[in-house]
């Protein structure tokens, strides 16, 4: 029974090795100290926090952290509700078949995205 194991084993770490690979890295502890700042706010520790960033970079989508994910949430949320109440605008507009200036409704919509993304490209940036 241990040599099978042991032989179980001997295998699951032979294809981990060639699955996997490891680097070291050196960094000062200026540099260290932001990492780890860093992670700590993303709630991770420092090489979690690096290769995140690495797998990231490497699949060229931006880091966003997970604070900035909550708050980009939570204006999606709020952006729905905008979008729900100009729809229950249209809806009333047409049943109470009083116009309402479509323009103006979709240049407020316009203005709060575009306030938004620049939110959230200044936050990225970071």
């Amino acid at each position: 029974m241990i040599l099978v194991v042991s032989e179980k084993r001997k295998r699951y770490l032979d294809e981990y090795i060639d699955k996997r690979k490891r680097i070291n890295i050196s960094l000062s502890a200026d540099e260290y100290s932001k990492i780890s700042y860093l992670a700590d706010l993303n709630d991770t520790k420092p090489t979690s926090f690096i290769t995140q960033l690495v797998q990231h970079h490497l699949n060229k989508s931006p880091f966003i952290s997970s604070q900035l994910q909550d708050e980009i949430k939570d204006m999606k949320f709020l952006l729905r509700n905008v979008a729900n109440n100009i729809n229950q605008i249209a809806h009333r507009s047409n049943t109470l078949k009083v116009m309402v200036d479509e323009r103006d409704l979709l240049m407020e919509l316009k203005k709060l995205e575009d306030g938004i993304a620049s939110f959230i490209q200044k936050e990225a940036e970071k």
